[in-house]
């Protein structure tokens, strides 16, 4: 993945950062498990193991969830406002339908979740293992992926337009029937990429154009020889 030392960009997502109340609500099992409907205000979920849950319409509102696992859980519906995840583990987790909104994101790991028609707005992630993982359908608005592994992620039928990805490896990403006019790529990793031909008025550095032109090539069939 390219250095993290590299210049943000300047124009572009400008997310609004989560407001967290003071004086949080510890979490504790089997209290603030999760459950159909469950609304959640205000909660530190800390370390607790949230594995392989199967919730439909849960509501999390200025919460923090730092270490916590959900790996595998099933979230139909969910709906995260106002939150702060560090170092949280949500690899295979599933959303449809849900929303992700003023949120931070950091160093977490989101390998293989699937957020699928969802909108996910005023979201930074950063530092995070998103590889193989699934924004179908979904829409991002106002929404920065910073120093991420985002290889093999899929933006089918998503709408990311003006996202920004800044030194990001998406190898392999796929981008197929996707809106992503002014989405701005940065430093990032690009060698791979399918459904280029949907990437129409994005904005790339010069650095990183190499690795579309030819993706851009293999699209049409354009044999590149030395």
């Amino acid at each position: 993945m390219p250095s993290s030392n590299h210049k943000r960009a300047a124009r572009g997502a400008r997310p609004q950062a989560p407001e967290i109340p003071s004086g949080l609500t510890e979490a504790d099992l089997p209290e603030h498990d999760l459950q159909d409907e469950g609304v959640y205000l205000a909660v530190a979920f800390g370390g607790l193991d949230l594995t392989d849950r199967a919730v439909l319409a849960a509501e999390f509102e200025g919460c923090t969830f730092t270490h916590t696992r959900l790996t595998g859980s099933d979230l139909r519906g969910a709906l995260l406002s106002d939150v702060d995840m560090k170092n949280a583990d949500l690899a295979g987790v599933r959303v449809r339908d849900g929303s992700l909104m003023r949120a931070t994101v950091t160093g977490s790991r989101l390998t293989g979740s699937v957020w699928s028609s969802c909108t996910v707005r005023d979201t930074v992630f950063e530092g995070c293992r998103v590889d193989m993982a699934s924004f179908g359908y979904s829409t991002l608005k106002d929404v920065v992926f910073r120093d991420c592994n985002l290889s093999e992620v899929d933006f089918q039928e998503a709408d990311i337009r003006g996202v920004r990805f800044e030194g990001c490896n998406l190898e392999r990403a796929r981008f197929h029937r996707t809106r992503a006019e002014k989405a701005r790529f940065a430093d990032c990793e690009l060698l791979g990429v399918t459904g280029v031909e949907s990437l129409k008025g994005i904005s790339v550095k010069t650095t990183d154009a190499q690795g579309l032109l030819l993706a851009l090539a293999s699209a049409m069939d354009i044999e590149i020889a030395d």
